[in-house]
């Protein structure tokens, strides 16, 4: 490989991991609810990625090429270590990373921690829709190019999905 050929994939790949390496953990999070897991999986799906950048495919839509690899090691490692991954955010590393510096982030972090829990009462075709819309702020049609769906599959599996969680959120009220 030529050194300049080399430098354009280093920046091309810098560039992305700069500007998609913060949302692949908060999705890692909210899969796996483990911070140290979250990491390694962030950190192998742009190893992934670099191996895509240097073989010199063609990247149309890089945010959801990431989503989806991320997507996919969360799903091999559930597979072999299930017992990490269900993991209780009341015993989770997670808790012991975030410092808290007044009562308006405490009850934000209750409320992260309930909207989470809820989230994960839906099956997980719905709770993957509505993580990419609402969480990482995805357009339909990135979420379909993501999955490998149809668009109008993913609009009626959010608001299944939307629907469900309202079902779920009064019976925890009551």
């Amino acid at each position: 490989m030529k050194n300049k050929e080399q430098q354009q994939y280093t920046d091309q790949f810098m560039e992305y991991y700069e500007k998609y390496s913060d949302d692949i953990f908060r999705f890692c999070m909210v899969k796996t609810r483990n911070r140290e897991l979250s990491l390694d999986i962030t950190q192998d799906t742009f190893t992934k990625f670099w191996e895509y950048i240097i073989k010199g495919s063609d990247i149309q839509n890089e945010r959801p090429l990431l989503y989806r690899i991320a997507g996919n090691l969360v799903i091999d490692n559930y597979r072999k270590k299930k017992e990490i991954l269900v993991e209780d955010f009341s015993e989770g590393s997670y808790q012991e990373h975030l410092i808290f510096d007044n009562q308006q982030n405490m009850e934000d972090k209750i409320d992260g921690e309930k909207a989470i829990t809820l989230l994960h009462k839906l099956p997980e075709s719905m709770r993957e829709i509505i993580n990419l819309r609402f969480i990482h702020d995805f357009s339909i049609t990135e979420i379909a190019k993501t999955l490998d769906i149809e668009a109008k599959t993913v609009s009626v599996y959010l608001h299944r999905g939307l629907k469900k969680l309202r079902e779920i959120l009064e019976e925890y009220e009551q």
